[in-house]
């Protein structure tokens, strides 16, 4: 059996200590655990014991996020729906009798209009994991379409009543 051999881009140094594998490059950096360790040798990796599947998308995942990026567009559609920052804290008016705030995860950076929210991060899990906990609190409502969908989403609206 060949052993899987992982080529890093320019600009990116990938570390293992501890059971946690470390990808650095100028997006940022991502940590996942790992039992494997890394053997290097230039620009050519290879992990022993073997990376499983999941661990190998994983590792591909983060090695891209260290290069380009993520980003994930929300839009908030809906009367009186607003987003605003206030001491690394995001705080939604979701027409509740309450304004929600939620703590901006590090590595998470946020750019914002009133109506529509950019977040971007090297690390995909974190930044799937943060949209969907923001996108919970007012998910798309099946008759008006009102809340909080992703950019490009289309909301299939259910019929109203019929008299």
């Amino acid at each position: 059996m060949i052993a899987p051999v992982y080529r890093l881009p320019i600009g990116v140094s990938c570390l293992s200590n501890n059971g946690k594998v470390y990808v650095l490059g100028p997006c940022g950096v991502v940590d996942f655990d790992c039992a494997s360790k890394i053997y290097r040798k230039g620009n050519v990796i290879v992990f022993l014991p073997y990376l499983t599947s999941y661990y190998s998308s994983i590792f591909t995942q983060a090695v891209l996020g260290v290069v380009l990026g993520y980003s994930a567009e929300l839009v908030l559609k809906g009367v009186g729906y607003k987003v605003y920052k206030s001491n690394e804290k995001l705080i939604f008016a979701l027409g509740f009798s309450h304004s929600i705030s939620i703590d901006i995860p590090v590595g998470v950076s946020a750019r914002f209009n009133k109506k529509t929210l950019s977040l971007m991060s090297p690390n995909f899990g974190l930044l799937q994991h943060f949209t969907t906990n923001i996108r919970a609190y007012r998910f798309p409502d099946p008759y008006k379409g009102a809340g909080v969908v992703y950019l490009n989403e289309i909301v299939t609206c259910k019929e109203g009543k019929k008299n």
